[in-house]
């Protein structure tokens, strides 16, 4: 005989597990669906992704354009969007191969292949409207052309443009109220890099376009002829970032750069007008498959050692300070530290034939007699010609404050702890741009720009707004031209210092002489070479062109030069003669 006690205990055990079992499927159901366990599963989504066959053909994420409002990322294609599904079915492939003057044979080796659906490829295959019209008259389930995205990271050099990927962490650490609320998921793709980086919470997606089939254990569709067209709502978004890069430059320079085959260093281009980006390339390449790894900067905004291009600030500092006079001579046959004889005997110069020349006891002579009586001489005039901030725009706009256009911009560094030195040596090398001295390449073109815009000094700018998906002229925000704060150099310093860059070109004597002499548009500029290491050099040339009328300052540097190379001045070479091919077509049409 059963104890009363005992059956009441199993019955409560029972109405227990019972309630348990209850109260976790109104968990799963009822109150967490959407956000499930501490790795906030979507349950519903998750439900319909099992018995749902899908094709994205827009993620929704937000495009970035040049300045002619040319598409930089997300590109669209009339594309052939095949189903799985197709190869258990009776599928006109003849026709559709027809139409498309393809092989019958590919299609159904493709479809056969299938897991999911896909864009047909097959060489260049280009759709028209009219095959498009044609295809479409067929009414084929599982056979559609239409606008698809291609997110390919390869078009432009993805340290400038940036990737995309998925990072949970990011999107905690970015966007935890658009997370907490639902707008956002775990699994949306963000810029990790480059502009992508820099205009996420513009560019990213909150909606993405699909075609969905609801589908049977064996992916066929469940429900005849039906398809779901899923887009946002919205018509304005996704937003469009309309950045100052130029495409037809971006690309030149990129070939110029994998010409030279150069491995480590690049260039960027400024336009003279306003510091506007107009071309940047960094090497080495970033890994498409491994973003995340060491040695994936972009060159062009660390800081790197800059050697004699530093003897700009060197020399304007000297010309403003009235510390050099006509007929001053120098014993350019003394090392820098007038101590021993100079490796390279260049005999008694004068200032101007020490600067086309790059005499380095020169400048290390000077720097040591201001330094006398203005201990942070070489300090105040690095920052008249912007080097001591970062050059990159940042400013508050929209809902963001600080918003920066190049986050992943360094800090230059004149002295360590900015505490200029009173040691002769260490005055005498950071004069000439080595010791502690690091410039990023992107500061430098922006100081080339300056002297060339006749000392008005403005912060470098990679877009100018934001724009509405469909109307070009409808803008959400914009980025206005910013001056650097502070003094700029006197007019008759910036012209000493125009007419000595030129002279480093145009004399016979000076150091680019042979290099970039004779080209459409004559060029003015520094070279500059920097010891990084016992057998390491940095090798430099920034400058502007045309120098009568300047239009583009630029900024090339090979940054693991090796002896007997010169891609700097072969890179440097190929883009003024491309650059002025480019405008010479342009003027004509």
């Amino acid at each position: 005989m059963i104890k009363p006690k005992r059956v009441l205990t199993i019955g409560l055990f029972i109405l227990f597990t019972l309630l348990v079992f209850i109260g976790r499927l109104a968990q799963i159901q009822l109150v967490e669906p959407t956000s499930f366990s501490k790795y906030r599963i979507n349950l519903i989504q998750s439900s319909i992704n099992q018995r749902t066959s899908q094709f994205i053909f827009n993620n929704g994420r937000g495009t970035i354009l040049d300045r002619h409002l040319k598409p930089l990322t997300n590109h669209e294609q009339l594309s052939l969007v095949l189903f799985p599904f197709l190869k258990y079915t009776d599928w006109p492939a003849g026709s559709v191969a027809d139409i498309l003057k393809v092989p019958k044979s590919q299609l159904i080796k493709a479809v056969n292949s299938a897991h999911k659906p896909f864009v047909f490829k097959q060489g260049h295959l280009n759709i028209s409207n009219q095959q498009k019209r044609q295809i479409e008259k067929l009414k084929v389930l599982g056979v559609h052309v239409m606008m698809v995205q291609s997110n390919d990271d390869r078009n432009i050099d993805p340290q400038v443009i940036g990737l995309v990927r998925q990072n949970s962490r990011m999107i905690e650490k970015r966007y935890g109220d658009l997370l907490n609320k639902g707008v956002v998921s775990r699994t949306v793709p963000t810029g990790i890099n480059g502009l992508q980086k820099a205009f996420d919470p513009f560019l990213l997606s909150q909606n993405e376009s699909m075609l969905l089939y609801h589908t049977d254990a064996k992916g066929m569709p469940l429900f005849g002829n039906s398809i779901r067209y899923t887009a946002p709502s919205n018509p304005f978004y996704p937003l469009r970032v309309v950045s100052t890069l130029d495409k037809d430059i971006q690309q030149l320079a990129e070939k110029a750069v994998n010409r030279a085959g150069l491995e480590k260093g690049g260039v960027v281009i400024l336009d003279v007008d306003n510091s506007n980006l107009l071309g940047m390339v960094s090497r080495p390449q970033i890994d498409n498959n491994h973003p995340y790894q060491t040695n994936s900067e972009n060159q062009m905004l660390m800081p790197q050692f800059p050697g004699s291009v530093f003897k700009i600030v060197t020399a304007a500092a000297a010309i403003q300070e009235n510390d050099v006079h006509s007929g001053d001579t120098f014993n350019c046959n003394l090392d820098v530290y007038g101590e021993k004889p100079a490796q390279k005997q260049l005999g008694t110069l004068s200032f101007d034939d020490s600067f086309y020349q790059s005499c380095n006891y020169t400048f290390a002579h000077l720097a040591n007699l201001m330094t006398k009586n203005h201990s942070n001489v070489i300090n105040d005039y690095a920052d008249l010609l912007g080097l001591t901030g970062k050059s990159g725009w940042s400013g508050d706009v929209y809902h963001f404050n600080h918003f920066e256009h190049f986050p992943d911009e360094k800090t230059n560094t004149i002295w360590i702890n900015n505490e200029p030195s009173h040691n002769k040596k260490a005055i005498g090398q950071t004069a000439i741009g080595q010791l502690n001295v690091k410039l990023t390449p992107l500061s430098v073109a922006n100081m080339m720009a300056t002297i060339a815009r006749n000392g008005v000094k403005q912060y470098v700018r990679a877009a100018s707004k934001i724009i509405y998906h469909q109307d070009d002229h409808m803008t959400l925000a914009s980025f206005p031209h910013k001056s650097i704060k502070g003094q700029k150099l006197e007019s008759y310093t910036i012209i000493r210092l125009q007419q000595l860059l030129r002279g480093v070109v145009k004399s016979p004597e000076g150091t680019a002489h042979y290099y970039l002499s004779g080209l459409p548009y004559p060029v003015a500029g520094k070279s500059g070479t920097a010891q990084t290491g016992r057998n390491d050099m940095n090798n430099w040339f920034a400058g502007y062109f045309p120098a009568d009328h300047p239009h583009y300052a630029m900024v090339v540097v090979d940054l693991n030069q090796r002896h007997g190379e010169e891609k700097t001045y072969q890179i440097y070479r190929q883009i003024v003669k491309s650059l002025y091919q480019l405008d010479m077509r342009k003027s004509s049409n």
